[in-house]
């Protein structure tokens, strides 16, 4: 299950001691004892840091799929997988803290380390250096997850206290969600480390590096340009790219409309028949009939003229001709011809 997780990534996290960090190519990384079992885009796992005994696996209240121990103690890390939230600048915040409530909930349940923060994990690939078991591949739903274990109330994240939203979102975070706020418009790198480290008073403190990293990330964020200039662009761009859209759209739903037309042309055809060759709603269908029957041949070049019971008389299909190679582009095809005539339809449309 963790090579089909990872297998559209070519580098991964990795490293070979516990509490150092690498990037490697795939094939290399999964061969070392310690990797980042979740996408960089997403969240397929939840992982639960056991630094006491794990339990024996049937007396979990709800089992994982894997189980990753030491060989001289039964300490280790507990693999849930799920179905995958998605986790970048465009991701869902409420779906991403749903997932972060989940994970506490379980650490809650399950005695984990909450302040494990699913980076680097027990590689279940590398057997040489730890004893594995695989339970099941069941993919969990966060709800089903949910129901064992008491979830965090439903407020927002931003109102909870910086030490506990730590517990919920991890110690990282935590500091650059308070920190990003506390240091709008300041473009100096040592004033918002200095902010950065005052947020880092943890039981258990984030390493200086890191502390680093999260501070050049907001840095970055703050001198990046945003003038009025830019944000108007943006907008421009998006209702240009908005038009273009919707101008793909309408010229797709004219296309099925020019062939419903036509098929209408032939009274032998039935509306679900149309329907299903156009792969349309019947309720469309009878939307675009009705519109088809609006359609006055009084002003045609030929006169109307009445409908036999038995179908159509040659003036009439000749005025039916005129209208639709006049009207719709689909019709108006020609295959050395002036108009196409009506049993030569179905076999365009094919």
């Amino acid at each position: 299950m963790i090579k089909e997780v990872l297998k559209q990534q070519k580098k991964l996290k990795t490293s070979q001691t516990k509490g150092f960090c690498q990037i490697r190519s795939k094939a290399i990384a999964l061969d070392n004892p310690y990797i980042q079992a979740n996408p960089l885009n997403s969240y397929e796992w939840i992982i639960i840091d056991i630094d006491t005994n794990i339990d024996y696996w049937e007396d979990l209240p709800v089992k994982p799929n894997i189980i990753v121990m030491n060989k001289n103690n039964n300490k280790g890390h507990l693999y849930y997988k799920i179905s995958a939230v998605h986790n970048n600048l465009s991701s869902s915040y409420k779906a991403i803290e749903y997932y972060n409530a989940v994970r506490y909930g379980l650490n809650t349940l399950l005695g984990g380390d909450i302040g494990f923060n699913q980076t680097l994990s027990k590689n279940p690939l590398a057997t040489n250096h730890w004893r594995v078991i695989e339970l099941h591949d069941k993919e969990y739903e966060l709800s089903e997850l949910a129901e064992y274990c008491e979830l965090v109330p439903r407020y927002k994240l931003k109102e909870l206290k910086h030490q506990d939203r730590a517990e919920v979102i991890g110690r990282n975070c935590a500091i650059f969600w308070t920190a990003k706020d506390l240091c709008k418009g300041l473009t100096d790198l040592d004033s918002i480390l200095a902010i950065c480290n005052q947020l880092n008073d943890f039981r258990e403190p984030l390493q200086a590096k890191e502390v680093l990293s999260i501070a050049k990330s907001i840095c970055r964020y703050n001198n990046k340009p945003q003038t009025k200039a830019t944000k108007e662009w943006l907008t421009e761009r998006a209702k240009k790219n908005n038009k273009k859209s919707q101008a793909v759209r309408k010229e797709k739903a004219q296309a099925k409309k020019d062939k419903a037309f036509i098929l209408f042309a032939n009274p032998k055809n039935k509306l679900q028949e149309i329907a299903d060759k156009l792969e349309l709603s019947l309720i469309q269908v009878k939307r675009y009939k009705a519109e088809f029957k609006k359609v006055s041949f009084t002003n045609q070049v030929v006169p109307p003229v009445t409908i036999n019971r038995g179908g159509y008389n040659n003036r009439t299909a000749t005025a039916i001709d005129n209208y639709l190679a006049d009207n719709f582009s689909l019709y108006a095809e020609r295959e050395d011809m002036e108009k196409i005539p009506i049993n030569t339809i179905n076999r365009l449309l094919e």
